[in-house]
């Protein structure tokens, strides 16, 4: 029972999904953060049938893309890309540890975060529409299910990351998270990201392996910007991770069967 109050925990705080409301004990909201996968494989469940729906209604392909892009979005509400939008304000500022905490804090949005967006979506739309142009409308494209499995693995690596990397503050969310976990949290996080990346190669092992590689890169690269700028890893760090690394792979994967396509 208290493992089931704690997934419904981690998609009450990580998803806009309904749950049943109850009282929130310490021990279950302390391993939500496990679970953050398990939003990730109802969002990649969702573009899997949103694709094969598309194809076997020969909806146009460029709308199928547009659908594939809002999935993320309505189920998340966005809430990953607030903090990519904050960490774009925070970054482009090129100020001391300190300010740029402030800036992520500022609820307001500055023209770098507005930017940061909009370079953002096109990316993400532009990707979304080559894979699905690469697969020609069939429904057992093999792009789309690793663009699937992207959403949980990216999810477990950041659930990985917020345990093992320093917080840059003592008395934040994520801070007050990774501060109820166990080792039994971070094992389970590492299998799930584990399963999941091994599985993106097992689906194509090339391509599998491409955006295997390119996440691994991106975790070593997004470790040493949180510790070098913000001295850590934040709720929003966290969620410039996820967005980011969604983005990543699914460029990945795009290129990679554009490319093989023609």
């Amino acid at each position: 029972m208290k493992i089931i109050k704690s997934i419904l925990i981690a998609f009450s705080m990580y998803s806009r999904i309904p749950v049943l409301q109850f009282k929130w004990e310490e021990e279950e909201y302390s391993h939500a953060i496990s679970f953050l996968p398990f939003v990730g494989i109802v969002i990649g469940g969702l573009e899997i049938g949103v694709w094969r729906l598309c194809c076997s209604f020969g909806v146009p392909l460029f709308v199928t893309a547009l659908l594939l892009c809002l999935v993320p979005m309505v189920i998340t509400g966005g809430f990953h890309l607030d903090g990519y939008m904050d960490v774009c304000d925070a970054l482009s500022s090129y100020s001391g540890r300190e300010r740029s905490l402030e800036i992520m804090k500022d609820p307001h949005i500055g023209a770098f975060a507005v930017i940061g967006f909009a370079r953002f979506g096109l990316l993400f739309v532009m990707s979304a529409y080559l894979l699905v142009f690469s697969g020609e409308g069939k429904p057992d494209h093999m792009g789309i299910y690793q663009f699937a499995l992207l959403f949980v693995f990216v999810r477990a690596l950041c659930g990985v990351l917020s345990l093992v990397l320093p917080k840059a503050k003592s008395d934040g969310m994520l801070s007050r998270e990774a501060g109820m976990t166990t080792q039994a949290d971070f094992m389970f996080l590492t299998l799930i990201a584990s399963a999941s990346g091994l599985f993106m190669v097992y689906v194509n092992m090339v391509s599998g392996g491409l955006c295997f590689a390119a996440l691994l890169v991106f975790c070593f690269y997004y470790s040493f910007i949180c510790k070098k700028r913000f001295g850590g890893v934040t709720g929003d760090t966290a969620g410039m991770f996820i967005a980011r690394g969604e983005l990543i792979g699914l460029l990945v994967l795009a290129v990679y069967f554009f490319v093989v396509r023609i």
